[in-house]
């Protein structure tokens, strides 16, 4: 099975988050309780075919801010830091935040990050046949940086700015073809290059909680510009809708869903095509297994508690990626189908770690990552 992932966390319980009180090197609260911080450190070893056995860290780090003005807090502010290598000589080095500043005046959210990759290819569009395997390889730098504003109660509008240059990209002949499809049809972004790009984006986000919501809904549009006008290599834009409702049904048990929509226009490069799959929708298709110029899809989940830090999911996703909607068809639809377990790192706060099994019209994908799908 593609995609197996297995990772092993050393000694959580004992490690991470004693089964008492927190130790002050993990969670504090300052004297005049204006914040509340805390952090979780995590060992980490997972194996996958084109990684071979990987191994690394990651720290994440929480706070939430009083207010001036009454008792209560921001919501959850988080950043985390992962460092992996694995024994095809891969690496990973990122630095992600999502930070509410105090009364949730300005939300700033953004990523920093090297990596080095392997990757396989199938052709573009959402009937490839999965003969057409072939890898590649390539390097990245990312930076993003976004701030949004309060513009009302829930809503946020701001700027997004996104710089990633693919370097060292070396391609390879599939093992059915002989040859590189990437290459006979000189796929944009085949050789790499620089993309760049400016968006707008205006947020809804009523979540009780951004981490494990129970309540509430989340709402993000945006439209982003690529292309030479901000030194990019590739001239094309990007619109995308991401929805998300969430019911609790009764105390613990939450009821989600979520539908994303992701539209590109000209000369899009391969690696910021549309794709269906991977750990967030349509758990149970490798992320690049389909790619083409849009995707549309949308899931439901059913979260529910177990044993004190357990807890599962069960879930269900459709969608496709296309080109054109008339390329959507019943023969091609996309579908999965799962389940999970979830693991609180941090109760109060509802840091989970989930373990996912996905199944799709091309069997099944093991997915374990840090936070909800959506």
């Amino acid at each position: 099975m593609k995609g197996i992932l297995l990772l092993f966390m050393l000694q959580i319980a004992v490690a991470l988050l004693p089964a008492q009180a927190q130790t002050d090197t993990l969670a504090a609260t300052l004297p005049d309780e204006q914040i509340k911080k805390g952090f979780i450190p995590i060992p980490v070893l997972y194996y996958t075919p084109d990684t071979r056995l990987g191994f690394g860290a990651a720290v994440i780090g929480y706070m939430q801010l009083k207010s001036k003005l009454d008792a209560t807090y921001t919501r959850l502010s988080t950043a985390r830091i992962l460092v992996d290598y694995t024994l095809n000589k891969q690496t990973d080095q990122q630095l992600e935040w999502s930070v509410f500043t105090r009364e949730e005046k300005y939300l700033l959210r953004g990523e920093l990050r090297h990596r080095t990759y392997v990757d396989r290819f199938y052709g573009i569009g959402n009937n490839t046949p999965k003969t057409n395997d072939e890898k590649y390889e390539y390097e990245l730098v990312n930076a993003r940086l976004g701030a949004l504003k309060k513009a009302g109660k829930y809503t946020f509008a701001g700027l997004d700015f996104q710089f990633t240059n693919y370097y060292n990209l070396e391609l390879h002949a599939g093992e059915e073809s002989g040859t590189s499809i990437l290459l006979t049809e000189q796929v944009p972004g085949y050789r790499g290059g620089f993309n760049s790009g400016v968006g707008a984006i205006f947020l809804f986000d009523s979540r009780d909680n951004v981490s494990f919501a129970s309540s509430g809904a989340f709402l993000e549009a945006a439209a982003y510009s690529y292309g030479s006008i901000v030194g990019g290599d590739f001239d094309y834009s990007n619109y995308s809708l991401n929805f998300s409702k969430y019911f609790m049904l009764r105390p613990n048990h939450v009821l989600g869903s979520n539908t994303f929509i992701n539209i590109n226009t000209g000369n899009t490069p391969l690696l910021r095509m549309a794709t269906a799959g991977g750990d967030r929708i349509l758990r149970g298709y490798a992320r690049n297994r389909f790619l083409d110029q849009n995707f549309a899809g949308t899931q439901v989940e059913y979260r529910f508690p177990v044993y004190k830090r357990f807890g599962m999911t069960t879930f269900a996703s459709l969608g496709d990626v296309f080109a054109k909607t008339s390329d959507v068809s019943f023969n091609t639809l996309k579908y999965s189908v799962g389940g999970g377990v979830r693991y609180a790192l941090n109760q109060e706060q509802k840091l989970n770690i989930r373990a996912d099994v996905g199944y799709g019209r091309e069997g099944t994908n093991f997915y374990i990552v840090i936070g909800e799908a959506f």
